[in-house]
């Protein structure tokens, strides 16, 4: 049988930030969702695009093999005949959906970011105040998207191991705007909550995906303020401007 060809990114492989930009790139252009993905199709199409490039850096070339022998791992599981005793097993995809997911967070946290810093270029400013000393200690350093991704990182793998060994794909239990009207109200009847309150409970990753977009989204339009007393200390959640 004859291997399909697809229609490849007209885009050189040193652009993409890394294997997991590449594959989100592939899943998007099929339009495949995250949490079904089509593992013999993409694996395809993301083989067919590493051989469609005449030569690959050795420094970069590395993690997109490892990348690709992951997924031809997980089609081979995928293609194994199934126990018919054990009713739910874990499915390979899992892992890789996962990641993908947190990549895909924070490429749209870091584009919002870029898209607000070219308004802030655009717009005229009064020149900065300088901050007398005996105040300046009193200032929280800036919460980064690092420090927001150090934080998902403990709630997710929290939550690998308060969940079961097997799980099924489930509709989105809660929308995005629900999220943000619940979070809202749990601010302003609490005043402040920690980051890592606002995952507590039984959630699907669905809705922990969910949870963060919406603090994302709220923080975004200045609804909701983020403090970090110190580096890796837990991220504080105060009512915004609006």
């Amino acid at each position: 049988m004859k291997a399909e060809n697809y229609t490849l990114p007209n885009v050189k492989l040193a652009e993409f930030e890394g294997p997991l930009d590449l594959l989100l790139h592939l899943i998007r252009k099929s339009q495949m969702s995250i949490y079904d993905i089509k593992i013999s199709e993409i694996t395809a199409q993301y083989l067919q695009y590493l051989h469609s490039q005449e030569s690959l850096v050795l420094n970069i070339a590395g993690e997109y093999l490892v990348m690709a022998a992951k997924l031809t791992e997980i089609k081979g599981k995928l293609l194994l005949p199934h126990d018919e005793e054990v009713i739910e097993e874990e499915d390979p995809r899992n892992d890789l959906v996962d990641q993908l997911l947190v990549y895909q967070m924070f490429k749209e946290a870091s584009e919002g970011l870029k898209s607000l810093e070219k308004e802030r270029q655009t717009s005229f400013t009064r020149p900065e105040m300088e901050i007398p000393p005996n105040e300046a200690n009193r200032l929280a350093p800036g919460v980064k998207i690092s420090d927001l991704q150090f934080a998902l990182q403990k709630v997710l793998a929290r939550q690998a191991l308060l969940e079961p060994t097997y799980r099924t794909v489930k509709a989105e239990e809660v929308t995005l705007e629900e999220r943000m009207s619940e979070i809202k109200k749990r601010i302003f009847d609490l005043k402040q909550c920690c980051f890592e309150d606002l995952f507590i409970g039984h959630f699907s990753r669905e809705t922990l995906v969910t949870t963060f977009m919406a603090i994302l989204e709220l923080a975004k339009n200045h609804q909701i303020l983020l403090e970090q007393p110190a580096r890796k200390q837990s991220i504080l959640i105060k009512l915004g401007e609006v």
